[in-house]
């Protein structure tokens, strides 16, 4: 052991003085990881051999020179009393470094220790508390051990001993449908391996992030920013201690409902949907922008892929992955009053996932969902930085000086010891500037996971709870307050030297045309869209949740091509009075033919915008060219 470690040893009573020496002196001098102390004083002796085998001893280390965490834990047991009344300890570690790393924290925040005063050479622990703690804490680590051997059917048992009080575990994954427990993989690997194997999922590489594939193949695809948000998420979530298959689940499948073209095919989506844009739609402009066809975000449609319009199994519609998967989604970007829930989500899943629009915002109510918001948040200001370094609308040395400016000087001075390190390496790199975006790029995204962990950290054990409480609305995964300042520096920075940048403003106007180019002729001849999808506004007509509106509707295995067209002009062309746009209808409630007609149009119009959103860059300018 290296000398700048410090030994702190629990004491079980108060003449402990020789064992922490004897201890120290072991840890020093021996290379083994079996160390011998002794200890004496017969008095004390026969209070241990009241409590049996509680008479042991814990041992932790740390570097002095570091935050205070712990690097090791050592459990001293009782080998043999001697004739002189010395009773020999062996030491063993249990847990080591950063290979344990996880299970050491984990095992600290359950028990609620600190290191500065249940651990130091002066302060004592009852015995009884001495023997609570090392019950606990050997169990902790015998599951541990356990986990070496890794056996699917013990996880369910073994996982709340690897996890924070406050994290999800496999047992508390909740479906809308039920399904038969699987024995090779977990609830949450279930449903990453639903989203990885979707078809939605593939797509994402071939949308754009901010600039398109046309400006060159360097640029970062939704598809890389996904893996990227779910790397950034995985590090957060090891260190706090929670759920990794719950947080890869929820960041893989956050972005699957966005748009071609990026966020400017969600805006131009909504736009037309409330009015904005003339779409051709045959309803009166003032009505739609009362949003009777629903709003567009791209966090409600990632909801809607996975729960509806992803179909691979016969009992269910979507892909049922569980209720913390979806909340999680949902809620990784802020919500929006104005969009109904309904036009998204069935109701069995909305009635089980907490939704409070009184407040202005309503976090994730797990952590690992808390997590992925934060990391979609990391990672944005990453690559969109170094978008703009790449692509030479910003400098380093100009963002070094507009941090200089902003006054992050924490940030701005990480970066120059980058930029020194890279300038003075002694060596030549083939593209010097490609290196020096790299490590800065590395650098800020360092910075900003760093301060999430340890203010997260400290949230934690702060608040007081031993599960989330839905009530709370707690946001416990953040930014310290000096990370947040610098966080939204860096996105006006981005805001005004890329998103405002000539480059993504055409972009984003040719994004408009084609989307609404799109849109327009979808919706003046649905013939015009896969059969699939024209097959599915029927099949949804035929299933609506009011009766009157079903029994309207015709079955494509009975009818002619001309009944279809019929049913098609019926739907696009009729007029409808304000009177028909009829919210929450019943099951039974009786309806007009307006109103019929407009839940009919309402299908047809959310069909084609799921058509859209689902298309690739490429597949959009492909189908815009064949039909505009």
């Amino acid at each position: 052991m290296k000398k700048d470690k410090r030994v702190f040893v629990v004491k079980n009573n108060d003449v402990a003085t020789n064992i922490y020496k004897n201890a120290e002196m072991s840890f020093l001098n021996e290379s083994q990881e079996v160390y011998y102390t002794q200890k004496e004083n017969r008095q004390h002796l026969a209070e241990e051999a009241e409590i049996g085998d509680s008479g042991l001893l814990l041992m932790l280390t740390y570097d002095r020179e570091g935050a205070g965490e712990v690097r090791d834990i050592f459990i001293g047991e009782k080998a043999e009393v001697l004739a002189d009344w010395k009773i020999t300890y062996i030491m063993r570690r249990h847990l080591q470094g950063e290979q344990d790393a996880r299970a050491i924290q984990s095992i600290i925040d359950k028990l609620d220790l600190d290191i500065f005063e249940d651990f130091s050479e002066n302060t004592y622990v009852l015995v009884s508390d001495m023997q609570n703690l090392y019950t606990e804490l050997k169990d902790r680590i015998n599951s541990l051990k356990r986990m070496a051997a890794y056996n699917t059917n013990l996880r369910q048992e073994q996982e709340p001993y690897m996890l924070c009080a406050l994290a999800q575990n496999d047992s508390q994954a909740e479906r809308v449908f039920d399904e038969p427990v699987l024995n090779d993989r977990t609830e949450f690997q279930r449903d990453r391996e639903r989203i990885v194997n979707s078809v939605a999922f593939r797509r994402l590489v071939d949308k754009a992030q901010i600039f398109s594939a046309e400006k060159g193949d360097y640029y970062r695809t939704r598809m890389t920013h996904t893996l990227e948000v779910n790397q950034i998420a995985k590090a957060i979530a090891y260190a706090l201690c929670l759920n990794l298959d719950l947080t890869e689940a929820i960041a893989l499948g956050h972005d699957l409902g966005h748009t071609p073209f990026g966020h400017q095919g969600e805006r131009t989506l909504d736009k037309i949907l409330c009015g904005e844009i003339d779409a051709g739609i045959a309803t009166p402009r003032e009505f739609l922008q009362e949003r009777c066809y629903g709003g567009f975000k791209h966090n409600y449609q990632s909801a809607r892929v996975l729960t509806q319009l992803e179909n691979k199994y016969i009992d269910f519609q979507g892909l049922n992955v569980s209720v913390q998967v979806v909340e999680g989604i949902l809620k990784h970007t802020r919500l929006r009053a104005d969009i109904e829930l309904e036009d998204f989500l069935e109701r069995e899943y909305i009635n089980k996932i907490h939704w409070d629009f009184t407040k202005s915002y309503c976090p994730v109510s797990t952590l690992e969902g808390q997590v992925v918001a934060i990391a979609d948040e990391i990672a944005q200001r990453g690559h969109d930085v170094d978008d703009a370094l790449t692509s030479g609308v910003m400098q380093v040395s100009e963002l070094v000086d507009y941090l200089s400016v902003g006054k992050c000087d924490e940030l701005r001075l990480a970066l120059n010891r980058e930029i020194d390190q890279v300038k003075n390496a002694g060596r030549i790199f083939p593209s010097g500037e490609r290196m020096l975006v790299a490590r800065i790029i590395h650098r800020i995204i360092r910075y900003f996971i760093s301060d999430v962990i340890e203010n997260s950290r400290k949230e934690i054990k702060n608040c007081g709870l031993t599960r989330i409480n839905l009530d709370n609305d707690k946001v416990l995964v953040s930014f310290s307050p000096k990370a947040k300042r610098v966080n939204n520096y860096l996105e006006k920075i981005v805001q005004k030297k890329v998103i405002c940048n000539y480059e993504v403003a055409r972009a984003d106007y040719n994004a408009e045309v084609i989307i609404k180019t799109l849109f327009r002729k979808y919706y003046e001849n649905p013939r015009l869209l896969h059969a699939g999808t024209l097959h599915r506004i029927f099949i949804s007509t035929l299933t609506h949740k009011n009766l009157h509106v079903s029994n309207s509707a015709v079955c494509l295995n009975d009818c002619s091509i001309r009944i279809v067209d019929k049913e098609i002009e019926e739907m696009t062309r009729g007029e409808i009075e304000q009177k028909d746009i009829v919210r929450n209808l019943g099951y039974k409630d009786e309806v007009s033919a307006g109103t019929i007609r407009y839940e009919k149009r309402k299908i047809l119009i959310r069909t084609i915008v799921d058509f859209i959103a689902g298309m690739t860059d490429g597949y959009a300018m492909q189908e815009y060219e064949r039909i505009k």
